[in-house]
């Protein structure tokens, strides 16, 4: 039987996951499909639109057959580090065969050519990159600009620049060629396959066409927000009509109870939060350094809501993402030290399960049976886990629950009291 493995984080779940999904599994022949999916934070460091165990129960009811969860610290992490944990996990688990991931490019042969160089970092590369730092460039643009002129300086490669440079722009290859990294760093047997996107763009914010992205859908939603005084059930209606015919019973019976959860809805946790912090300790959470930490604190008496203080402190030189990863590091206290031991060591502590198909419980056993880590289906009976990075889950997550019932009135639920989804047909 064989498995092939898919890291998302479905938010929310839309057609374009559901054709992923299906596709996944016909091009490579797989008996299933296990999900590694962020929790309640994402990787652009925002909460997610929903909650995990309802963007676990869309996956479920269209198709995935097992949802682990990506420990935090991963989930909000740079593209690097958020592939190297979720491609760990993948391997920890010690029965997956194939990792598949949707590309701009589509052509794994032009990916894993770019991967090889960043992963193994040449002499040449690495000057190349310092050089395009010091000049003022972001990271992605150095990174962009020093792959491109040690192409010129290496013919052995079959890439052109202007391949290159499209490449390195979109979203989705980006991510591809940070998977492909972390399957050669881990020296990894899972053979990597990529889908071409299709449908609008990674960015695009138009719903309909094809398969409508999940950032349309997710300021749709917004939309929706701003005139909530008025009769909004159209714009409902359409962005229903994005979903997955089987998501539609679960987006209606949790709409306004639930989510949307936004950024701006943790504004004051934040504010809060920065107020008792000073530079010295602002440089100790991951993504932060010391110029950002002194732009935090010249600003933050200006501070509004969270994306106006990301709109606020980002530079030309620092993204408005990576200014957003910062603050929910803050918030949530992950630190410099949280992550790099993990990525140095390429593994995660333990898999959380978040749910899986009643049918498909044949997966669970092929987990159990082969993998090196603690499965955690009872967050009442961890045991031999990183208890650190544990407990930061169930923080971010107990927090993420607090805003959630506070901003719709519902009871208070923590993570010990949620139930993993078990989906019966």
């Amino acid at each position: 039987m064989k498995i092939v493995g898919i890291i998302a984080e479905y938010n929310p779940f839309h057609k374009g996951h559901e054709f992923h999904l299906e596709k996944a599994k016909k091009i490579t022949g797989a008996d299933a499909a296990i999900i590694i999916m962020s929790g309640d934070y994402v990787q652009r460091g925002i909460p997610s639109i929903m909650p995990k165990h309802l963007r676990t129960q869309m996956a479920l009811a269209c198709g995935a057959d097992v949802v682990l969860e990506l420990p935090v610290c991963y989930a909000t992490g740079s593209a690097e580090y958020f592939a190297t944990g979720a491609v760990s996990l993948l391997e920890a688990l010690g029965c997956v065969d194939y990792l598949c991931f949707g590309s701009e490019c589509g052509e794994i042969k032009i990916l894993q050519q770019i991967a090889d160089v960043l992963c193994k970092e040449p002499e040449l590369y690495k000057v190349l990159l310092q050089k395009h730092l010091k000049n003022g460039n972001a990271f992605p643009a150095a990174r962009k600009l020093a792959f491109i002129e040690y192409l010129g300086k290496n013919k052995s490669l079959s890439c052109i620049p202007e391949q290159i440079s499209a490449i390195l722009d979109s979203p989705n290859n980006i991510l591809a060629i940070e998977y492909l990294k972390a399957l050669s760093c881990l020296n990894s047997s899972i053979e990597p396959v990529t889908i071409t996107r299709e449908g609008a763009g990674y960015h695009d914010q138009t719903l309909g066409g094809l398969f409508s992205s999940a950032s349309a859908l997710r300021q749709g939603l917004q939309d929706c927000e701003l005139t909530k005084n008025a009769n909004h059930t159209p714009a409902i209606n359409h962005i229903l009509q994005e979903l997955p015919q089987n998501c539609h019973k679960i987006f209606k019976e949790n709409y306004h109870k639930c989510f949307p959860v936004f950024a701006d809805d943790f504004s004051l946790l934040l504010k809060a939060k920065l107020l008792t912090e000073t530079k010295d300790i602002l440089t100790r959470y991951l993504d932060i350094t010391p110029e950002i930490a002194n732009r935090i604190i010249t600003f933050r008496n200006d501070f509004l809501t969270f994306s106006q203080f990301c709109d606020l402190i980002k530079t030309k030189n620092v993204t408005y993402s990576r200014i957003s990863r910062c603050l929910i590091h803050i918030l949530l206290g992950i630190s410099k030290c949280d992550v790099p031991d993990q990525a140095a060591n390429s593994r995660c502590g333990y898999a959380r399960l978040l749910g899986f198909r009643q049918e498909s419980s044949w997966v669970l056993t092929s987990i159990k049976k082969n993998t090196g880590i603690p499965v955690i289906s009872k967050l009442s009976q961890p045991a031999g886990i990183d208890i650190h990075m544990l407990e930061q889950n169930i923080f971010a997550s107990d927090l993420y629950e607090s805003v959630v019932t506070d901003k719709y009135h519902t009871p208070y639920k923590n993570e010990y009291q949620k139930q993993i989804i078990r989906l019966t047909l």
